[in-house]
C-alpha cells in the first residue's frame, strides 16, 4: 500500500476493528481533514495512543488479518519460537492486558498437533499458584489455535541472563525455589513440565519466578516425515536425550529435577552445563548430560552446600538425583545467608585450536578511585597483611585503619560509630577469634549496617561455614587476589548506600 492516504488508512483501520468508526473520524479531523498527511494522521494516532506502531506497520503494508484472537486485541508481538508466536494484547471486553500465544500457521493443519495443544493447554488452565502464569482461556479464531495467560512485566531468565552474565547466589536461590515451588504443585495436581529451560521462566519485576509453557513441550508432531517436511525439530529434545540416556519413563519427575539443576549452574556460573548446539545428534549425545564441568570452573566462592546441591540435581544417574522436590527444597532452605556469599568470576575463552582456558582476570568494573573519602577497619594481626592491604587498598582512595585485636576492632567500630564505611576481619592468625568478632556485627545497633567482609583461611574451612552472611556481611575464602577483596568492598559498600537511599525517599 505505497500509495495510502490519511482517509485510506483511516478506513482500513475500522475495516480491521482496529478503532472504531468515531475514533478514525475524529482523529482524522483532528489532523486536518481528508487532506490531511499520512504523517500527521499517525501522529495523532499515536499521541493518543489509538494505535500501536505494530499494528501501523502490519495497516500500512496492508495486511488485513492477524489483529484479533477472538476477543483479544493484539497490541505488539512479544516474542515467537518454532511452534508459537506471543503478543500483548487486550481483552476488549474486560480491558485486562493479557498475553496470547498462538500456533503457527503452518500447524493450523494438523490435526495431531492442533488437537495436542488444545489438549495439554486445557490441562494446566486449573493450575493456580503465585509461581505458574495462569492460562485463562483456549480457544480457536477462524483457524488460529491460541491460549490467553497473565501478561508479566519482565523478562525470561535467558534474555536476564544474556543481559546480566550471571547472578548472585541471594537472587539465584530466590528464584530456584520458586521455580521448585511451581513444579512441586504442579507435580502433586498429576503434572510435569518437560520443558525447562531458562526461556520457559519469566521474573517480574519484583524478582518473583513464573513458569511458563506447562505440558507444551511435546506438541510438535511426532511423524518423522513431517519433521523433516517442516524444518522443525521436538521441542522436547533435551528431554529425549536425558531420557533416553538414563532410561527413566517419560514423565519421570527426575529428568524435570535435572533441568532445574541445570539453571541453578547456568544462573551461578553464566555457562550452560550442557553443551549448547541446534545440531540434533550432539544434542542426543549420551556424554552431553554425563559429563557436565564441574561448577567451580566457572565460579568459586560457593558454599560447599550449594555445590552439592548443584551436583545432585544434575548427576546423570538418576538413581543418585533427586527423587523429589521435598528433599531438594529441603536442602535448598539449610542454605543460610546467601546474598552474604562473595562470589569470583573466572572468564572462559577458547584459544586457536577450539579448547576452552581461562582467561586472564578482567580488570574492568572497578573505578581507579573508587575508595576516594572511606575509611576502612582492618582486623589483622599479621604484619606482612597489614602492610599489604594499607598499601593496595590506600593506592585506590581508601583510609586503612589498622587494630591486631578483634576485641579491640568491635569496640573501635563502636566507639567510632558511623566513622568507618567497611571492615575486613582476617581469620589467618586470628582464627575464632576472628569470627566471633564478624559475628557480633549484627548484635549490636552501632555496628549491624557496617559493611564488612571476613576473609577464612583454606584450611578454615569450619570457620566459613559459621560465619553469619547478610546483605551487608560477606565471605571470601583464601586463596584471593586484592582485586576480589576490592570488587567485594565495593559491592557491599554500594548496598549499604543503597538502602540508605530507599530509606531516605521513603
Amino acid at each position: 500500500m505505497s500509495d495510502i492516504t490519511s482517509e485510506k488508512l483511516s478506513r482500513f483501520c475500522v475495516e480491521t476493528g482496529v478503532l472504531m468508526p468515531q475514533e478514525a473520524e475524529n482523529s482524522l479531523s483532528e489532523a486536518g481533514g481528508v487532506n490531511a498527511s499520512l504523517e500527521a494522521y499517525i501522529s495523532v494516532l499515536t499521541r493518543k495512543e489509538l494505535v500501536t506502531n505494530w499494528q501501523l506497520d502490519r495497516l500500512t503494508k496492508g495486511h488485513r488479518d492477524g489483529y484479533f484472537y477472538g476477543n483479544y486485541k493484539v497490541l505488539y508481538l512479544v516474542g515467537a519460537g518454532t511452534f508459537a508466536r506471543v503478543y500483548r494484547c487486550v481483552d476488549t471486553k474486560s480491558g485486562r492486558v493479557r498475553a496470547v500465544k498462538v500456533l503457527r500457521h503452518r500447524y493450523g493443519d494438523d490435526l495431531e498437533v492442533t488437537e495436542q495443544f488444545m489438549r495439554e493447554a486445557r490441562m494446566v488452565m486449573p493450575l493456580r499458584h503465585p509461581n505458574i502464569i495462569p492460562v485463562h482461556e483456549v480457544d480457536s479464531y477462524k483457524g488460529r489455535y491460541y491460549m490467553s495467560m497473565d501478561f508479566i512485566e519482565g523478562q525470561n531468565l535467558r534474555d536476564f541472563v544474556k543481559l546480566r552474565k550471571h547472578m548472585e547466589l541471594g537472587e539465584t536461590m530466590k528464584l530456584i525455589r520458586g521455580i521448585c515451588n511451581g513444579l512441586q504443585y504442579a507435580y502433586n495436581e498429576g503434572i510435569t513440565h518437560r520443558d525447562l529451560k531458562l526461556s520457559n521462566v519469566l521474573v517480574t519485576s519484583k524478582g518473583q519466578a513464573k513458569l511458563a509453557d506447562f505440558g507444551l513441550a511435546t506438541i510438535v508432531s511426532t511423524d518423522d516425515k513431517k519433521k523433516k517436511e517442516q524444518g522443525a525439530t521436538p521441542r522436547s529434545i533435551d528431554y529425549a536425550g536425558l531420557e533416553r540416556a538414563t532410561q527413566v519413563p517419560r514423565n519421570d519427575v527426575r529428568s524435570d529435577i535435572f533441568f532445574v539443576g541445570c539453571m541453578f549452574y547456568h544462573l551461578l556460573a553464566g555457562y550452560p552445563p550442557l553443551a549448547e548446539t541446534r545440531d540434533r545428534i550432539q544434542r542426543l549425545n549420551i556424554g552431553r548430560y554425563r559429563d557436565i564441568p564441574q561448577i567451580g570452573k566457572y565460579v568459586s566462592g560457593l558454599p560447599p552446600q550449594v555445590i552439592a546441591i548443584v551436583n545432585k540435581a544434575t548427576v546423570f544417574d538418576p538413581e543418585r538425583r533427586y527423587p523429589n522436590y521435598e528433599m531438594l527444597m529441603a536442602d535448598l532452605e539449610k542454605v543460610e545467608e546467601a546474598d552474604g556469599v562473595l562470589l569470583q568470576r573466572r572468564t572462559i575463552t577458547k584459544n586457536k585450536d577450539g579448547e576452552e582456558e581461562a582467561a586472564a582476570p578482567a580488570k574492568r568494573g572497578v573505578i581507579q578511585q573508587e575508595g576516594e573519602g572511606k575509611t576502612v577497619l582492618l582486623v589483622d594481626s599479621r604484619q606482612k597483611m597489614q602492610e599489604l592491604l594499607r598499601a593496595q587498598l590506600g593506592k585506590r582512595g581508601y583510609r586503612v585503619l589498622i587494630v591486631s585485636n578483634a576485641d579491640r576492632g568491635i569496640q573501635r567500630l563502636q566507639e567510632g560509630f558511623g566513622e568507618f564505611d567497611s571492615v575486613i576481619f582476617c581469620t589467618g592468625e586470628l582464627g575464632e577469634e576472628a569470627l566471633l568478632a564478624f559475628n557480633q556485627l549484627a548484635e549490636d545497633y552501632r555496628t549491624e549496617s557496617v559493611p564488612a567482609v571476613i576473609v577464612v583461611e583454606k584450611n578454615q574451612t569450619s570457620l566459613a561455614s559459621r560465619a553469619k552472611l547478610s546483605n551487608l556481611h560477606g565471605l571470601l575464602q583464601m586463596p584471593i587476589k586484592v582485586r576480589q577483596l576490592r570488587e567485594a568492598l565495593v559491592k557491599l559498600i554500594s548496598r549499604k548506600e543503597a538502602l540508605e537511599a530507599a530509606e531516605q525517599e521513603a
